[in-house]
């Protein structure tokens, strides 16, 4: 994809080892539980993954494979969630969470942010799980000034977590 130049930028938590392209760190985060406003589990200092094995667990449509609160949280720890549903819009899975329709696990920072209008809440995983967004480009590319402007402008941009 980046060598056929199908695509000059890749925005990823999972960096892929693909020869001749590079990933910088460009800033950090919390992968957090996201609960509804009277959910059980909202006012626990974390979450453990046996607090999942009654739940309806919302997350994109990507393989459990490559799902963190899967591979780092729960199957580690041999849990499962009582319902795994895949859907593909952010807001339509929050507002699912809101209405006490199930749990995800998203970035704290994006969390932050639709707290403003949704009565939704971030519970720690755990001890937590902490991961870093990484920018993807061609090694060639590594002199390119718009791509290394855009790099630097997310490395600026500041992600507050509270």
């Amino acid at each position: 994809m980046f060598v056929n130049y199908d695509i000059d930028l890749l925005i990823t938590p999972d960096p892929l080892l693909i020869p001749q392209v590079m990933f910088e760190p460009v800033f950090d985060y919390e992968l957090v539980l996201v609960v509804g406003e009277h959910h059980a589990l909202r006012e626990k200092s974390c979450a453990m993954p046996k607090d999942l094995s009654e739940e309806v667990l919302f997350t994109y449509p990507v393989e459990t494979a490559r799902l963190d609160i899967f591979q780092q949280f729960l199957i580690p720890a041999h849990y499962m969630p009582k319902q795994h549903k895949q859907l593909e819009d952010t807001e339509i899975i929050l507002q699912m969470v809101a209405a006490h329709r199930g749990v995800t696990a998203m970035p704290k920072w994006l969390i932050d942010k639709y707290q403003e209008k949704l009565p939704i809440y971030p519970v720690r995983l755990g001890t937590g799980i902490f991961k870093h967004i990484y920018v993807g480009y061609r090694q060639s590319d590594q002199n390119n000034a718009h791509i290394q402007k855009f790099i630097q402008l997310a490395k600026d941009q500041e992600i507050v977590e509270h």
